[in-house]
């Protein structure tokens, strides 16, 4: 049985993006995977069943968790909307400086077999799957206050977006569709 790695997610409106300090939300995408054939007149199925995530978040931290975690709904259980940008979940990390990232998650599977419906049997042992990297795009955030409604660019607190050198950087997957090829803020696009 040929097993299917995990696929390393990320908030699916954030494409990975995340700010340095903050909770990133990252979870695995997999399941249970079977297989089924005949065996001396008689039907064996197998199944591996996903147990635990050995994470690297690419920063020199690993961890292991026993859930697979998932995207962040909409809201919490009081109703109160969650803050997509900054939420620990159990499998969240908390990057302490800003960079591009590589994550992959090592998914750790026990085994079972049955033959023609019957029980399932364990077994023994265990096999890991490493997924291929997802991409964390950690940034800093940086605010300023300012009396009034901008008139120049020129003015403190009024420099608008980043501009990127596209040989050294590139904007945020998120963000884009909002520069050009030559890193020049376009804007939003609707």
């Amino acid at each position: 049985m040929s097993l299917e790695p995990a696929e390393v997610q990320f908030e699916p409106d954030l494409l990975g993006f995340g700010y340095k300090g903050r909770h990133t939300n990252i979870y695995a995408d997999v399941r249970t995977q079977a297989t089924s054939g005949d065996v001396l007149d008689a039907t064996m199925e197998l199944r591996a069943i996903p147990v635990a995530y050995h994470w690297d978040y690419g920063d020199g931290t690993s961890r292991t968790t026993y859930e697979p975690g998932e995207p962040l709904s909409d809201y919490d259980g009081t109703g109160e909307e969650i803050n997509k940008m900054d939420f620990k979940t159990p499998t969240s990390h908390v990057y302490e400086e800003t960079g591009i990232f590589e994550v992959t998650v090592t998914t750790e599977f026990i085994g079972q077999y049955r033959f023609d419906g019957g029980e399932w049997t364990g077994i023994p042992g265990s096999i890991s799957v490493e997924s291929s990297p997802g991409e964390a795009d950690i940034w800093t955030q940086n605010s300023r206050w300012v009396s009034g409604a901008c008139e120049s660019r020129d003015q403190w607190g009024c420099n608008g977006p980043v501009q990127f050198d596209p040989s050294t950087d590139r904007p945020p997957k998120i963000y884009q569709d909002q520069y050009d090829e030559n890193g020049r803020w376009l804007g939003p696009i609707d």
